[in-house]
Order: C-alpha cells, then structure tokens, then sequence
C-alpha cells in the first residue's frame, strides 16, 4: 500500500490537491483491528464500519483535528468501542501522513 500512497502523494502534491489518506486508514485498521470488518461481502464496497472511518479521515483531513468524541450512527452495526478504535486510527493515520 505504500507505493500507491507515494504516487497519490506525488500526484497531490504535482497538482496541487488534497490527498486525504483513507487506503491507509484502512490498512492500518486492518492490521491493529482484525476484527472490525471494513467491506462489503463483495470485498470491493465499504462496510457501513468502512464508510464511517472514511468520514473520519475526511473529517480529520479537512478540519485538522481528532474525530475523537463525535457521534456515530446507532444501529450501522458498530458498537461504541469500534467507533472509538477508528476515530482514533483516523486522526493517527491522518496526522502522520500529513507530518511527513
């Protein structure tokens, strides 16, 4: 994964656009919480876990600051602890990639 972030990096930075880092928000969750499913049975469609750690990563990308607290929807097959873990990656992930 992270050859395909270099080149979106370069290809961002070569044009001037934002690059908000959710490849890497979803590996990163897939190593540290094997355990929250992030797509689809299709395996190619976010999850409804997926789509909100997307939602995360853009918060974190545009707003520069932790998606950590806010509200997940009730119901979309995620409990409090799962939001928690991907906030939390979200706002890692999300700060790292724009440190370097």
């Amino acid at each position: 994964i992270a050859p395909l972030a270099d080149s979106y990096t370069s290809i961002g930075n070569d044009t001037a656009a934002l690059v908000v880092p959710v490849g890497l928000a979803f590996a990163a969750v897939a190593k540290r919480y094997p355990g929250i499913t992030l797509h689809a049975s299709d395996k190619r469609h976010p999850s409804a876990a997926g789509t909100y750690l997307a939602a995360c990563v853009f918060y974190a990308a545009l707003w520069q600051r932790s998606p950590e607290g806010l509200s997940f929807p009730l119901g979309a097959g995620m409990d409090a602890d799962s939001a928690a873990a991907l906030q939390l990656t979200a706002w890692e992930v999300t700060e790292t990639y724009y440190a370097r």
